[in-house]
């Protein structure tokens, strides 16, 4: 069974979002949440649902200003707690008791603010990458990226960047694909994710989180080029250290964006861990 709809989640705001759900009709299956990152909407997990609709209801929305849900304005103002109230929201109104929330790029960000909230219906998190402080990895960049969207288009920003995003990983027909999906966001959106980056820094709150969580990382040193936009894996256990129920399992691969590198591996973790937390 596939569903999309679309949700109010704050005034004159609507959520578009998508529903897999292949499990047996007799269970009742939880529900995973996959959050996309800048210049993506939910079909950026579109291989990972093949792997996980089997056993879980997975909901994929379009964050705001993305894909099917409401656009912003030119020179509009995004904050990683706008987007987080807009996925509490929208498990509020879509009457969801359990989430499993999966983040991955801005997706982990939001994923975090509502972690460290500790809303009752958190089941479980998974940072799928994810830089945990982006105005420090980031920032810097944020005027000559603002530039290249000016310019060149999101695509052209996307095509520059995507070495330093993808690493190696990915065969040029892939990195293609990435380039011209990532290319079809609004400017005015991936803009405004832009200028708010300098303001997010690592969570002050990471011992607050309750919940268990999942980091997946890779390991491998990035390739040397222009707009690297990987952390050291020494880097990642520091900071998942300081969140108390978390694991790290890490895949030999040296890009930053894993979930979309490694997507079935990435999948195939989520699925494990989910399956061992006790309902």
């Amino acid at each position: 069974m596939s569903e999309a709809g679309k949700t109010t989640v704050a005034p004159g705001v609507e959520l578009a979002w998508r529903l897999n759900d292949f499990t047996d009709g007799w269970t009742e299956p939880a529900t995973v949440m996959l959050l996309h990152g800048i210049a993506e909407t939910g079909d950026a997990f579109r291989t990972w649902v093949p792997s996980l609709a089997r056993d879980f209801r997975v909901l994929r929305p379009d964050l705001r200003g993305y894909g099917g849900s409401s656009p912003l304005a030119e020179g509009a103002a995004l904050s990683r707690p706008m987007l987080a109230d807009d996925i509490a929201a929208l498990v509020a109104a879509l009457r969801l008791p359990r989430v499993h929330v999966v983040g991955t790029k801005l997706g982990a960000q939001v994923a975090l603010e509502l972690a460290q909230r500790q809303p009752p219906w958190l089941a479980s998190l998974t940072l799928a990458g994810v830089l945990i402080s982006p105005g420090h990895a980031l920032g810097a960049w944020v005027e000559t990226w603002i530039d290249l969207v000016e310019r060149t288009g999101v695509e052209g920003w996307a095509r520059s960047t995507m070495p330093g995003r993808m690493g190696t990983a990915l065969a040029p027909e892939a990195m293609e694909w990435w380039a011209a999906f990532m290319g079809q966001a609004p400017a005015a959106t991936v803009k405004a994710c832009f200028r708010m980056l300098p303001d997010l820094h690592e969570p002050e709150h990471l011992e607050r989180i309750a919940c268990p969580v999942l980091v997946i990382a890779t390991v491998r040193p990035a390739p040397p080029g222009e707009f690297n936009q990987r952390q050291p894996a020494e880097e990642v256990q520091r900071w998942q250290r300081r969140i108390p129920r978390s694991v790290l399992r890490k895949i030999e691969a040296d890009s930053y964006h894993v979930a979309a590198t490694h997507p079935d591996e990435c999948a195939a973790l989520v699925r494990g861990f989910i399956k061992e937390i006790p309902t």
